[in-house]
């Protein structure tokens, strides 16, 4: 018999952003759910039995701040069992789940590094088949997703993702390694490593990414943080960079500009399923919207995320 569930979150908060675009500031503020983190998920899974099991989801991202509107978020079918999963639908991509999982701010800061490893389509892609391998070895992971672009004519959204990752105690690792047409003849290309190490007292990490873009040469970006948690509250510092700037869009335009970040995050657990949560942080070399030489931004966050 099938098993059938509802879960989500809710999110909502103030936002200032001022940024500096040719010595002129501006100051822009903001309420509601700024990171598009509320969700509404229905999730079902069934025992198929001889060690199948089915399981699926239907996601959605209402946007509440307006009070109309939903979003698309992950939906899903998915086969595991003896052989691994097969899994087919619009969920995250393996190369951003590296990104962000190493990424102290939660993806909610100006990461200069993840804006490098994160520019491949999105976080969630659309006409994904992806295979997980059986872990035969304790802490050893590995898939394989073959992004299909359906695009008549020509190969753009195609893409392939190698992932594997590793853990025992405190250690974790991941790396997944991206190939992705943009045009007929434009092949893009990412990878992106995680290292994190939990002492207990403090949490370390840190992230480097990479892509290429045609005939552009390689833009790199790392991040380092540590996060350190007390008792019901928890502090983190990130410092981020891009060496050489950032392949600002899919087509293959290049940015050479610097980018780097600084971010500081301060969270509150209210109760097991709520928390509060406050962050600063600068970044230079980008004005919010483009990257120039000189420029920055500069953001103030304090939200309240629920999950049920």
């Amino acid at each position: 018999m099938a098993q059938a569930t509802i879960s989500g979150s809710i999110e909502y908060g103030v936002f200032s952003t001022t940024t500096n675009t040719a010595g002129v500031s501006a100051t822009t503020k903001t309420a509601g759910d700024a990171h598009a983190n509320s969700s509404l998920n229905f999730s079902v899974t069934e025992d198929l039995g001889d060690g199948l099991t089915a399981s699926g989801q239907i996601g959605m991202l209402p946007v509440i701040d307006a009070g109309t509107g939903i979003n698309g978020y992950q939906s899903f079918l998915n086969i595991s069992g003896p052989f691994g999963s097969i899994q087919g639908g619009r969920f995250a991509d393996s190369q951003a789940l590296v990104a962000f999982s190493y990424d102290a701010m939660g993806a909610w800061g100006g990461s200069a590094a993840n804006f490098a490893a994160a520019n491949w389509g999105g976080f969630f892609k659309t006409n994904q088949i992806k295979y997980t391998a059986p872990s035969l070895i304790s802490g050893l992971s590995a898939s394989y997703t073959k992004g299909l672009g359906e695009t008549t004519g020509t190969r753009a959204g195609e893409s392939n993702t190698f992932a594997v990752g590793y853990a025992a105690g405190g250690f974790s690792t991941n790396y997944a390694m991206t190939s992705q047409q943009t045009t007929l003849t434009n092949l893009q290309k990412f990878s992106n490593l995680g290292v994190a190490y939990d002492f207990g007292a403090a949490k370390v990490q840190a992230m480097f990414a990479s892509q290429t873009n045609g005939t552009n040469a390689a833009v790199t970006g790392s991040s380092y943080a540590v996060v350190v948690p007390m008792g019901a509250m928890s502090f983190a510092a990130q410092t981020s960079s891009a060496s050489a700037g950032l392949l600002s869009t899919n087509t293959g335009a290049a940015t050479a500009v610097k980018n780097s970040s600084m971010d500081y995050k301060v969270s509150y657990t209210l109760s097991k399923r709520t928390a509060l949560h406050g962050m600063y942080g600068t970044r230079s070399g980008y004005n919010g919207t483009s990257f120039v030489s000189g420029d920055s931004t500069r953001t103030t966050q304090l939200f309240v995320l629920h999950s049920f």
